[in-house]
Order: C-alpha cells, then sequence, then structure tokens
C-alpha cells in the first residue's frame, strides 16, 4: 500500500467516526433534554453551537496549517472533537452541553478543512474522485449513527452510546494519523506551501455556493420529516423513512461522484449536481399534497445530487486556491455559515406556512446555487494557471483539475 493511499485510508476512518457523532445528535435529543432537565426546543441551540464552532475554526485554519502542517492540525482537530462529544455525553447541564458542542464543533471544522485539503493535494491529478471517495465515509457514518442510537437505546438503555463509539475511534486514530500519515506534495522546494493571496473571485463565488449548499443540506435533513408529513399526509413514523433515503441516496451520489471523477472534470461533474439539485426540488415541488411516490423520487434525486456538491466544490477550491491555506479556509468558513442561518429560516416557513413554502426555498436555494456555479467556473483557463514557481507537477495536476473545458 503506497502513503498516500494509507493516509486516505486512514481520513476515511476519521470521517466516518465524525459522521457518526454528527448525526447521533439528532436522534438523542430526547435524553440530552431529560438528563439536561430541559425541553426539546431549547436542545435546538446545540445545532447553533456545533455550526458556530466550525465556521470559528476556519479563519485560523490557514495560519495554523501553514504553521504547523495539515497533518499536526487534523490531529488537533480529531482529540478535540473526540474529547469533546465525550463530554458532551456525560454534562448534566445545559452549558456544559453549550460548551462542549461548541469545542466540537471547533474541532470538526479542523477535521473538515485539513482532512479534505490534504487529501486533495495527495491526489491532485484526481481530487474530485478522493473526496467523494473520502466524504462516503462521513455518509456511512451517518446512517450508522442514527442506527447505533436506536439498538443501544432500545436494547442497554444507553442511546450516547454512539457518541462512545465515534469519540473512541476517532481518539484511537489520532496517534496512527499523527505517525502514518503523509504530508501533501507542495508547489515549492523543501516542502513549503504557497499561501499568498490569491486573486480568483471563484474562490469565493464556490464559497457562497458552498453556504447556500450547507444550509439547505443541513435543514432538509433536518426537516424533511415533517415536510413529507405534511405535504403527502403520511404519518411521522412513514415520513420518518424518507430522511433516511435521503442519507441513503446522498451516500450513493459520493459514490457516484466518485466514478464519475474519473470521466468527468470536476466542473462538469459540479454543474450536473447542481442541475440534479434544481430537478429534485423541482420534483418535491410537484408532490405537494399529491403522491408520495413523487415525494420520495423528489427526495431520492435531490439526496443523488447532494452528494457530491461538497466535495466536488471543496476539490476545485483547493485547486483554484494554488496551494494557498488561508484561502481555502476563509472560503470553507463562508461556506459552513450556512448551517447557522438557513436552517431555521426553512424550519420557520414549514411551521409558519406549510410545505409549499419550503420547498420554494429550496426552489430558489437550487437556482441560486446553479448561478453562482456557472458564474465561478467561467473564469478563463488562463486565469487559473499556478504561477511558475510551482513545479511541473503540480501544474499539470491544477490544469487537468481546472483548465479542462466542462
Amino acid at each position: 500500500m503506497s502513503t498516500s493511499t494509507r493516509t486516505l485510508a486512514l481520513i476515511c476512518g476519521v470521517f466516518l467516526a465524525a459522521g457518526t457523532m454528527l448525526s447521533s445528535m439528532g436522534p438523542i435529543l430526547p435524553f440530552l433534554a431529560e438528563r439536561t432537565g430541559q425541553d426539546l426546543a431549547t436542545m435546538s441551540w446545540i445545532f447553533t453551537a456545533l455550526s458556530g464552532g466550525v465556521v470559528l475554526t476556519q479563519p485560523g485554519f490557514g495560519p495554523a496549517s501553514d504553521r504547523l502542517g495539515l497533518r499536526a492540525v487534523l490531529v488537533a482537530g480529531m482529540i478535540l472533537m473526540g474529547g469533546a462529544m465525550l463530554a458532551a455525553s456525560l454534562t448534566s447541564s445545559l452549558a456544559g452541553l453549550l460548551v462542549t458542542t461548541l469545542l466540537a464543533g471547533i474541532g470538526f471544522g479542523g477535521v473538515l478543512a485539513a482532512g479534505n485539503v490534504l487529501v486533495a493535494r495527495l491526489f491532485a491529478n484526481h481530487s474530485a474522485t478522493a473526496l467523494n471517495g473520502l466524504n462516503v465515509f462521513f455518509g456511512v457514518g451517518a446512517i450508522l449513527g442514527p442506527a447505533v442510537v436506536g439498538q443501544a437505546g432500545a436494547r442497554l438503555g444507553l442511546p450516547q452510546a454512539a457518541l462512545w463509539l465515534g469519540g473512541g475511534l476517532i481518539l484511537a486514530l489520532s496517534p496512527l494519523v499523527l505517525w502514518l500519515a503523509v504530508a501533501p506534495p507542495t508547489g515549492q522546494h523543501h516542502g513549503k506551501i504557497v499561501s499568498g493571496p490569491t486573486p480568483h473571485v471563484s474562490i469565493w463565488l464556490i464559497g457562497l455556493l458552498l453556504l447556500i449548499y450547507t444550509g439547505t443540506e443541513i435543514g432538509f435533513a433536518g426537516w424533511v420529516t415533517v415536510y413529507i408529513a405534511r405535504s403527502a399526509g403520511l404519518a411521522i413514523s412513514e415520513a420518518a423513512l424518507m430522511a433516511s433515503a435521503f442519507w441513503l441516496a446522498l451516500t450513493g451520489g459520493r459514490v457516484l461522484g466518485a466514478a464519475l471523477g474519473m470521466r468527468m472534470t470536476a466542473r462538469a461533474l459540479l454543474l450536473t449536481a447542481l442541475c440534479g439539485l434544481l430537478a429534485g426540488a423541482g420534483l418535491l415541488a410537484l408532490s405537494v399534497g399529491g403522491s408520495s411516490w413523487l415525494a420520495l423520487a423528489g427526495v431520492m434525486l435531490f439526496g443523488l445530487s447532494c452528494g457530491p456538491v461538497f466535495p466536488t466544490a471543496m476539490a476545485l477550491i483547493t485547486a483554484a486556491a494554488r496551494g494557498g491555506n488561508s484561502a481555502a479556509g476563509l472560503a470553507l468558513g463562508l461556506g459552513n455559515s450556512g448551517g447557522i442561518m438557513l436552517p431555521a429560516l426553512m424550519g420557520m416557513l414549514l411551521a409558519r406556512y406549510g410545505p409549499s413554502a419550503m420547498v420554494g426555498m429550496l426552489l430558489t436555494c437550487a437556482l441560486m446555487m446553479l448561478a453562482l456555479g456557472a458564474c465561478a467556473l467561467r473564469v478563463p483557463a488562463g486565469g487559473l494557471k499556478p504561477p511558475a514557481r510551482f513545479t511541473k507537477a503540480a501544474e499539470s495536476a491544477s490544469d487537468r483539475s481546472l483548465q479542462r473545458p466542462s
């Protein structure tokens, strides 16, 4: 096994553990509410704390990774996230819960940024494929987490065991990542990454795209059960299956994205996924008050199209940043801020105005993402060429990922 492949395998394990922990937070809300003596509505603040932690990490990601290296930032994020999630499962106060989830969000922000950028640099020639494959494991963890909550809660009375499983795994992997993972190839001799400012407006446009995408994905996943129950007239127990269908489709979309990334440019793959989001939102709009099968088709297409968006956008940001950690980190921070704002707005529209208002927001967000993607990817090929001080290998990788026509 090559050192690059070994590193990818380790980071896949990290993302599996992260997905397990994060997807468990929703199902264990009743347990956390009982332990802290709070109502369920108050528990929603932990998602704000978690998303806020992710956003807070990104401005410091560039300077930290330039000084310490991507591998050290990744390991630090792993230790912080795992330890904070374990502490969250044991705390009995709301203040303690909010502090630990904020710290977990900060740790996850480091894992998310360093893990994606490191893999994108290691596999520069096929970064879209590698990143889609990596994020498949996050999706598998997202499916595993609620299942562990349900089984451990029913059989052992310990729904928090899912946090213990994910936290234990990510902490166990931290020394292995530190010792066995390799640093990515760099654009300068002596292993220094070019970290100066990049002129590309495309990075910030894709960052805005990710802002809308992140909020839309989190919001839709969180509200899809209630949305389907109201729009298709299903019982909550039946509508809950739509949430599972969404996550399964999203994970399948990343598998498909990894395969298509070998045959398509990252530009073409991203635009195809964005068109799929718009089509999925259209099917959901047509299903309001009608067929549950049409609603299922909309959920599945929307989830399938969601799969490749984040990893493919990350591949484009990393390549366009020309090795600059600060630009990539700030774009990620902008993108992850959508998780703070949009899910709450989506829930408010659903509660006050019904399913039609929520699906209207989905359509609007899909159109905006497609417009931003089209504008970002119209940057002239020559404007994306790395400077001459980059090595020929780095130049070739950037050319293949960004300069080929879509």
